[in-house]
């Protein structure tokens, strides 16, 4: 159960699809947060439901103005439950955005994205390239490899390549074994490889892979999360459980008392950078600080 002093009975459900990992630290930095903030409005209270269950549970939402799912599978149970009637609105986190609007798209209609919103787990492309032009500057020509999930990303980045003065070569896969050999096109005409998750191209089985083929041309990888960092990128910008959960209170605490609408999907308002200096040695790259890094990507207009 969640503590936290608070002036009203107005009750936030918080749906998990597993127990353990970052779904288990997202509801730990919630219920912290909570705790830390004795003026909030709202009662979080965590409801458990098995994956699959094809309607809510009525009377463990009754009197519920919000839903929070955490995690893609738990956003696709509440998914299947608009059809049931007085349902509370929706507030998917820890989600991709491609997962997101995929599942948007599979609904057959045009869902009410202030009743069933999302804070988007990745990052926006602006961000990341921001990063590169911190991380990396002098660096003009950014590669991306591309699947299925990621293929969509293409016309905005190009955009934001554009207007960001850097230019770019991708390619696009449609299998795993495709990956090499586009790499292989893509790394001696580029200056870095940017990583966009897809759920073909980086993933735990390709990871290898791909860090091993950037070594080979002696390419700098931009990854998109801390655990890519330790794995080997060079660096990364992402957002963890906690700020996300962060931003969650915030946006509760903002809608007024009982059933409300939602704010439109965004990216995290919140995030880290960071950076393996021992692969910057390994490249002979001077990179800047974590820190300084985060402090120039924050005092950069983020506009896609």
């Amino acid at each position: 159960m969640f503590g936290g002093a608070c002036r009203a009975a107005d009750t936030v459900a918080v749906l998990l699809s597993e127990r353990g990992g970052y779904h288990t630290e997202y509801l730990d930095a919630l219920n912290h947060a909570l705790a830390e903030s004795p003026a909030s409005a709202k009662t979080l209270r965590l409801i458990e439901l098995p994956v699959g269950r094809e309607r809510p549970d009525d009377a463990a939402l009754a009197g519920v103005s919000a839903i929070v799912t955490v995690g893609v599978p738990a956003m696709r149970n509440a998914a299947a439950w608009d059809k049931w009637e007085n349902m509370p609105p929706v507030l998917n986190v820890l989600v991709p955005r491609a997962s997101y609007e995929k599942l948007i798209a599979e609904s057959g209609r045009t869902r009410n994205r202030t009743q069933f919103s999302a804070i988007y787990l990745d990052q926006p492309l602006i961000r990341q390239i921001n990063l590169i032009r911190q991380a990396l500057p002098g660096k003009q020509r950014v590669a991306a490899v591309v699947g299925p999930d990621s293929s969509a990303l293409l016309p905005r980045l190009r955009s934001v390549i554009a207007r960001s003065d850097l230019g770019i070569v991708t390619e696009e896969v449609a299998s795993e074994p495709d990956i090499l050999p586009a790499l292989s096109r893509l790394l001696p005409v580029s200056d870095v490889l940017l990583a966009l998750p897809d759920s073909i191209v980086f993933t735990r089985d390709t990871a290898r892979s791909v860090l091993l083929a950037t070594y080979r041309y002696q390419k700098p990888l931009i990854g998109f999360s801390q655990a890519y960092v330790n794995a080997g990128a060079l660096a990364a910008v992402f957002s963890t459980p906690s700020q996300i959960a962060r931003q969650t209170l915030l946006l509760l605490q903002k809608l007024p008392a009982g059933r409300s609408v939602l704010p439109t999907p965004a990216y995290p308002a919140y995030f880290s950078v960071a950076v393996n200096r021992s692969v910057a040695r390994s490249l002979a790259l001077e990179v800047a600080s974590d820190a300084a890094l985060l402090t120039a990507m924050t005092a950069m207009a983020e506009v896609e």
